[in-house]
């Protein structure tokens, strides 16, 4: 098996060192390795200002040594023998960022920091997290600022029943490295013949699945977003994982995506994961 590589967006505020803390927690026992990621926004910049490039370069060497002093700090407070390094790199937005870099070097999880957004941010197309998830074609761990690192016991995983043997495959694969359990979840608004048979194929898939800590089940519900919500906290989980798309306008302007609804809520850890 690979070693499992994390990266880590950091702005240094305290809510990005909350989600990187999180991470090397759940991802370190694993021999996981973490690149920490800083974006230097120079927007409008022309390349041939030789002032505004001896700016930059005193930018990014502010950033490389608050990037050494994170680490220092988070070896103190994170014992182990993880590998971890810390890389500034020049972008117009985050989503830009991350996406050149995952697409160029093998990631497994982006993590990030975040936020539940006000209604303003939710119709001007979302925010720094909800754009990583779009552009971003590995999975993304979004992290609200109150979350703590205890284990992952209960995982969530919301399904509109699609690809579902090989999602679940995923979904195993993930938990039995913690001993999770896996709830699997469908909200529907009513029950008809053809929600009844992907039922039944679901049920047939948990069995070849073959994993004791895996249940499924159907809720109904008009409203999906509140729906999961509310059964996160029945469950009292750890974890949320979706699997999402690429939206097209309408999605975005409608906002017709559960997933980026979900990031916005902000309840517990997101892993969003996009479908191929």
């Amino acid at each position: 098996m690979a070693t499992p590589k994390l990266v880590l967006l950091t702005d240094f505020s305290e809510l990005s060192k909350i989600a990187i803390k999180f991470a090397i927690q759940m991802a370190a026992p694993v021999q996981a390795e973490f690149t920490i990621l800083n974006i230097i926004r120079f927007d409008g910049v022309q390349k041939t200002n030789l002032r505004m490039k001896q700016i930059e370069k005193t930018m990014v060497q502010v950033a490389e040594e608050e990037g050494k002093a994170m680490i220092e700090e988070l070896r103190k407070e994170i014992k182990g023998n993880y590998k971890i390094e810390f890389k500034a790199i020049r972008a117009h937005t985050v989503a830009e960022m991350v996406k050149r870099y995952t697409d160029k070097n093998r990631t497994n999880i982006v993590v990030m920091g975040s936020r539940g957004a006000s209604a303003l941010k939710k119709v001007r197309l979302g925010g720094t997290t909800v754009s990583v998830i779009d552009d971003c074609n590995v999975p993304v761990m979004a992290i609200p600022e109150f979350a703590k690192y205890k284990n992952l016991e209960h995982i969530v995983y919301a399904s509109d029943l699609k690809d579902t043997q090989k999602e679940l495959d995923m979904i195993v694969e993930f938990a039995q490295i913690y001993g999770s359990s896996v709830h699997m979840i469908h909200v529907t608004p009513s029950i008809d013949k053809k929600v009844e048979a992907a039922k039944a194929q679901v049920e047939e898939i948990i069995k070849k699945v073959n994993y004791k800590k895996l249940d499924f089940k159907l809720i109904l519900e008009d409203d999906i977003p509140k729906a999961i919500d509310n059964y996160i906290k029945l469950t009292n989980a750890d974890l949320l994982t979706t699997f999402t798309h690429k939206l097209s306008l309408e999605e975005k302007l409608f906002a017709k995506s559960v997933t980026r609804t979900l990031a916005y809520l902000g309840s517990i850890p997101l892993l969003a994961i996009k479908r191929k």
